[in-house]
């Protein structure tokens, strides 16, 4: 159990909203190229389902939705098509799936209030655009593409009949691509209404004209214009640095050639509206009802211009994605975003010193420890096991003897072994693991995960492989944990010894918390006398402390809070207990802790990284902010990843920014994977800095 709880604060470095087991949890699921163009970092572009259920007849419904989903692959995105799917809000629909849903008869259209109606009792729904903007906040899906987005009807004023997209417009963070308001509805108080409420519309292309769905113009201009897809995700880009909590259009005017004439089409529209009403048609039927019925009245034209718009409209979206990806969308810093608890007070603000503000100080030489020889294989040494996770399908789980029925999920487990496997995958081999398994499937399933990983003599005899099961409910929520880690014991000295040249040859050895406290001595020693850089993973709090006991010098340690203060309290035992976990906590304990340990790690659950590093006896100390990552799939492996991450950076010969971007890189990718390491995980050999805050530490060693 504290194994679980230990990887699960340590994972959560990058402030999921919404922890779950093993398997995607509510509030939605994803398809598998979702999952993987997440954890890839791929550009993702959100779209509609109503367009396939409402907005045009099968076949054509179908074939567009493919066309577009294939036209966004083609620009370099990944589509992700959204919908209610017996009452699991689904990120990414399967060609089959679009496909039922096109034939499908009496499905709901999903608005912001018919989610949870439609969630609850199991039922299929087409997410509006309304509903498309919530689900795409939720997966962290910044850009959406649809056909034209809704607005004040017109009587709107006496009715009162407006449309939820535009409220969700003004509370959303998201942009979405379209081609200007359906010339169904008023357009001029819709214009009116999206700037009550905070909405940025722009135009596209060399025109302020705002477009009016099937014809390219509507008498109406917008107030701001962005001529390419560039300039458009750079606004994007500026909307999320101002922490601006409403979304942006950008309104795509239907191409010359598939336009349809205003006086046709007005026509068509007003002889379409009277008949609505003298068939008392209303509120989220009147839509369809007239896009219906002035297709009938254009003789399919209608309809020809609607599917030319959203296909052009998802060349724009794609693009606009490509581009955000591009600039990297990093928000900058303030100290308003730092919120660690205890922070709040002006007192407590005078005590964080700090220059609250991005550094943009210039890494020196000394920034890391450098790594020697860092080509040769990194030997990792540390517990194995076989994580097995037991997720209860039913809601009400009685600890009686009962038998519920559940989902399994099995993966490699244990400290060292995650961070050899993540470091295995990131360096294409170049790690070995000493490590004890059984001679038994679970010992031959962890060998066969990254083949050449284990060195010889980790196979003890007659032994069961370690193990380690969670119970969790049908929400995600650990109930119990269950481990038999007895073969731990057996990674002795003796196993080391028998290893020693590749020791001597490693550039840097890594060892966990679980290792025993005779052989974590043995191979400081070992370390000390060769010279070599040593990274220690505590693990938890009780095995903190187990490679202070003899003033070793450690390299690298990477503690969360509690072992931090785990770690200091044993080196000082008089230091005073405290609750609290603001900044100048956290830099008095490392100061106490660099003692002994040249670079400190610290890891603040959802706020995110403190590093510590002690150079010519100053602590040199620097603040990096979380993420906030949604569709979380597997919590168990992240910490670890983004310790492995972190570690490639080095031997990269990374600047620190860059090798915690890394890290950051690697437990996203952990997060939104089915394993503690994901089978894909992949880093470029350059990359991105990671905004930091630098942090004043006062005193000296």
């Amino acid at each position: 159990m504290a194994y679980l709880l230990k990887t699960m604060w340590r994972s959560s470095i990058l402030s999921p909203l919404r922890r779950s087991g093993a398997t995607l949890a509510p509030p939605f699921v994803g398809s598998e190229e979702v999952l993987a163009a997440k954890s890839e970092g791929k550009p993702i572009v959100a779209l509609e389902s109503t367009i396939i259920t409402h907005g045009m007849p099968y076949p054509k419904n179908v074939e567009t939705a493919l066309e577009v989903e294939k036209i966004i692959r083609q620009r370099g995105a990944v589509p992700a098509t959204i919908a209610i799917l017996k009452g699991r809000l689904t990120i990414g629909l399967t060609e089959d799936q679009i496909q039922n849903l096109g034939q499908a008869k009496g499905v709901v259209k999903a608005s912001r209030r018919d989610l949870a109606p439609i969630a609850a009792a199991g039922l299929d729904g087409a997410t509006t655009v309304a509903g498309t903007i919530v689900a795409a906040e939720l997966a962290d899906i910044p850009i959406f593409v649809t056909g034209g987005i809704g607005g004040v009807h017109r009587e709107g004023e006496s009715s009162l009949d407006i449309s939820a997209d535009l409220n969700e417009l003004g509370r959303s963070k998201t942009l979405v691509v379209c081609s200007g308001v359906k010339s169904i509805l008023d357009i001029g108080r819709t214009l009116e209404y999206l700037e009550t409420q905070g909405v940025c519309v722009c135009t596209f292309g060399n025109t302020t004209e705002f477009p009016a769905f099937y014809t390219v113009r509507s008498g109406f201009r917008a107030p701001y214009n962005v001529e390419n897809a560039r300039r458009a995700a750079e606004v994007l880009g500026a909307a999320k640095s101002l922490r601006l909590q409403s979304g942006i259009v950008i309104a795509v005017p239907v191409p010359e050639e598939y336009a349809m004439d205003e006086s046709v089409i007005d026509k068509a529209i007003n002889t379409a509206l009277e008949d609505a009403k003298k068939k008392g048609i209303q509120g989220k039927e009147v839509t369809p009802f007239i896009l219906s019925a002035v297709a009938n009245a254009t003789g399919g034209d209608s309809l020809k211009s609607n599917i030319a718009l959203v296909k052009n409209n998802a060349k724009v979206g794609a693009d606009i994605a490509v581009e955000f990806k591009k600039l990297g969308n990093a928000d900058n810093l303030t100290a308003s975003n730092i919120g660690f608890p205890g922070m709040n007070s002006p007192n407590a603000a005078r005590r964080f010193h700090t220059s609250c503000a991005t550094s943009n100080k210039i890494d020196s030489d000394y920034d890391l420890p450098r790594i020697a020889n860092p080509d040769g294989d990194v030997l990792v040494i540390g517990g194995a096991n076989v994580d097995r996770t037991y997720r209860v399908t039913e809601d009400k789980v009685q600890l009686d003897g009962s038998t519920h029925p559940c989902t399994v999920d099995v993966c490699g487990g244990g400290v060292g072994r995650n961070m050899a496997e993540a470091l295995w995958r990131l360096r294409g081999g170049r790690v070995r693991l000493l490590t004890a398994v059984g001679d038994d499937s679970d010992g031959r399933y962890l060998a066969s995960v990254a083949p050449g990983l284990l060195l010889d003599g980790c196979v003890i005899k007659d032994a069961r492989t370690p193990t380690y099961a969670a119970i969790l409910d049908a929400k995600g929520e650990c109930l119990i944990g269950l481990g038999d880690m007895g073969l731990h014991s057996h990674i002795t000295p003796e196993m080391v010894d028998k290893h020693k040249k590749v020791l001597q040859q490693t550039p840097l050895v890594i060892f966990d918390g679980n290792i025993p406290e005779s052989t974590m001595e043995h191979v400081m020693q070992l370390c000390n006398r060769m010279k070599k850089p040593v990274f220690f993973e505590p693990t938890d709090r009780r095995k903190a402390v187990k490679a202070l006991k003899n003033n070793h010098h450690l390299t690298f340690v990477s503690p969360n809070l509690a072992e931090l203060k785990a770690m200091a309290t044993f080196l000082q035992p008089d230091l005073e207990s405290s609750s609290n976990s603001d900044i100048n906590e956290i830099l008095s304990l490392s100061a106490i802790v660099s003692h002994y340990v040249e670079f400190i790690i610290v890891t603040l659950g959802p706020k995110g990284v403190v590093t510590v590093r002690n150079s010519m006896n100053q602590l040199d100390a620097r603040f990096y902010p979380g993420e906030t990552i949604d569709a979380i799939q597997n919590v168990s492996g992240a910490g670890d990843c983004f310790a492995s991450g972190f570690l490639n950076g080095i031997l990269l010969g990374q600047k620190q920014s860059s090798c915690i971007s890394m890290g950051i890189h690697s437990a996203k990718c952990a997060l939104l994977s089915n394993y503690t390491v994901p089978h894909n995980l992949r880093i470029n050999k350059y990359y991105d800095e990671a905004k930091y805050i630098q942090l004043d530490i006062k005193s000296k060693k």
